[in-house]
């Protein structure tokens, strides 16, 4: 039997650590990255180089282009690792704690966090940020990126899990990409106010595709929306919030920062939004004209106010661009800035996002000429708000109040710690709030109808304010037949469910808790007066019925509902 050739120990540890290398790639949803290496370090560690890469690796696009990265780095050993971080070739140069999102199976991954502190990157030059990284023990898969990233799956799981809300009217696909993945719209409102009167609210999010706070920020909106309080319930009575919360989805999933699947700039197309091919400028143009109408034919609710979401780098607060005023302002001859109701407007809505977000009254508003016009919030106002016969006769229509807003990388609220997902879902919250101050709106009760009547009856009210904080409801019931005998009918859900037969005709449109009867007046009336408390949040609704008790069939009449609600 042959011997064994003796094997040293040095010969055994060189075989385990290269077996033991980690390896890096980036060919998940939205990573991006160049070619990366990883090489032995002195003590054990690894140098790892992740070098940016451009926008769909085209290389004629600009440095400053060259500003997402992530990857996943696996094969880490199961006693955790020292990663020796190199980000090269970056096209920013503010520090930016990393984040990573752990996995201890190899195969599931957990949220992403913030890296530990320990690993603040260091500037190098002006395109490298080094950083030292220790795994965790048990962790063989890890992924790491610059900042928080939001995948295209992310935001389809989260449009399905809010698209079922009462207060959502319609999830729609306005246009696809050019890789054909849809650009989605979430409609929300109350269904049960009418539409008249209504002001419309337009947002759209990270045409960046990697500027990732603005994804963060329409999560926080649309839970604040319904979340059911009453600033909120008040505000869906009194618009139309139109939410587009990707507007850039192969940029997003081919891990681009700034560019499309065709490397345009989507914010740069706006200068000439009518010219523009770019299939997700397309889109956004078409919808949002939709809703505008003409200057002589204008839509029965135009956007009132439209919040176009970024992020920015170089700064440490999120802040807005208000455009500068300009008195003399024409479309041929003098078309910098806006007229100066829009400046005054804009001004309004920043004061309201600063007085209701701490975090955003850290920002220092930025000003911006639109000397090219290259902006969403130009087309609002050339081709609507400036244009004769919009603000004045014949449309006497409210200004558009389009601008932009900007998140950032940096700390949070506090100024000390790195800032996170849940600091801008905050922000969104806070930005429900200051549209419910800007468009002046007002805690109150409120009664308001809602579906349609049976036939004749018919159920109105008046609320009248009382020293004791609350309300006098006085109701009135007209359109029943003589003398027929009645009720009014109050629960705290709203329903459309047809009533039994022989009365199959009628809607039941609530759920008639507590009733109370009536007989009608010869004229075919009767009244009901009653005290609403001051209780925050009550919501009732009411519905009367009659019946013909003269005959035999017992013919039934049910008035359209009115929801009585305390708005505070």
């Amino acid at each position: 039997m042959p011997r064994l050739a003796a094997v040293s120990p040095l010969a055994i540890a060189c075989v385990h650590a290269i077996a033991q290398t980690p390896t890096v790639t980036a060919g998940g949803e939205m990573m991006r990255l160049g070619t990366p290496s990883v090489v032995a370090a002195a003590g054990g560690a690894w140098t790892v180089t992740l070098p940016v890469a451009n926008d769909n690796n085209n290389a004629a696009l600009p440095t400053s282009f060259r500003r997402w990265w992530h990857c996943e780095i696996a094969n880490l050993p199961a006693a955790g690792a020292t990663l020796n971080i190199s980000v090269t070739n970056a096209g920013y140069t503010d520090i930016i704690l990393p984040v990573w999102s752990l996995s201890t199976d190899g195969v599931t991954f957990g949220p992403y966090n913030r890296v530990p502190t320990s690993a603040v990157p260091t500037l190098v030059g002006s395109t490298t940020h080094r950083f030292t990284l220790v795994t965790p023990p048990g962790v063989p898969r890890l992924r790491l990126a610059k900042y928080f990233p939001y995948t295209v799956t992310r935001k389809d799981a989260w449009l399905q899990s809010v698209a079922s809300h009462p207060r959502v009217r319609s999830v729609t696909t306005i246009g696809n990409s050019v890789q054909g993945r849809p650009i989605q719209l979430l409609t929300l409102t109350d269904n049960g106010v009418p539409d008249g009167g209504k002001k419309r609210v337009w947002i759209h999010s990270a045409v960046h595709p990697s500027e990732t706070p603005a994804y963060f920020f329409v999560e926080g909106l649309v839970a604040w929306l319904q979340g059911g309080s009453a600033e909120a319930e008040r505000l869906l009575d009194a618009a139309i919030v139109d939410i587009v919360p990707m507007a850039n989805p192969d940029g997003v999933f081919l891990g681009n920062y700034r560019t499309n699947a065709n490397s345009v700039n989507l914010e740069n197309e706006w200068s000439a939004p009518y010219s523009s091919t770019a299939a997700e400028v397309v889109a956004l143009r078409t919808a949002i004209e939709a809703r505008m109408g003409t200057v002589t034919a204008p839509a029965p609710n135009p956007v009132r106010v439209l919040l176009n979401l970024h992020a920015s780098h170089g700064v440490g607060a999120p802040f807005h661009f208000q455009h500068v005023a300009n008195a003399n302002w024409n479309a041929t001859t003098n078309n910098t800035g806006v007229i100066p109701l829009v400046n005054a407007d804009e001004g309004a809505w920043i004061a309201a996002f600063k007085a209701r977000s701490p975090f955003v009254n850290l920002g220092a508003t930025q000003s911006s000429a639109l000397t090219s016009r290259p902006f969403v919030e130009s087309m609002c106002h050339d081709r609507w708000t400036a244009v004769n016969g919009w603000l004045n006769a014949p449309g006497f229509r409210d200004p558009v109040m389009a601008i932009t807003w900007e998140g950032t990388y940096r700390r949070g609220p506090d100024g000390v710690t790195w800032d996170t997902e849940a600091d801008y879902r905050t922000v969104g919250m806070q930005a429900g709030l200051a549209l419910f101050d800007f468009l002046g709106l007002q805690l109150t009760a409120s009664l308001t109808p809602y579906g349609s009547p049976c036939a004749s009856l018919s159920l109105a009210g008046a609320l009248t304010p009382q020293l004791s904080g609350g309300h006098f409801a006085s109701l009135q019931i007209a359109g029943a037949v003589p003398s027929a005998l009645g009720l009014l009918a109050v629960g705290s859900q709203q329903l459309a469910v047809p009533l039994p037969s022989p009365w199959q005709a009628c809607t039941l449109l609530g759920n008639a808790e507590v009733t109370l009867s009536f007989v009608a007046t010869p004229a075919g009336a009767a009244s009901f007066g009653f005290l609403v408390p001051p209780t925050p949040g009550l919501d009732a609704f009411l519905q009367a019925f009659a019946i013909d008790w003269t005959q035999r069939s017992l013919p039934l009449d049910a008035s359209r509902g009115l929801r009585l609600r305390n708005d505070y």
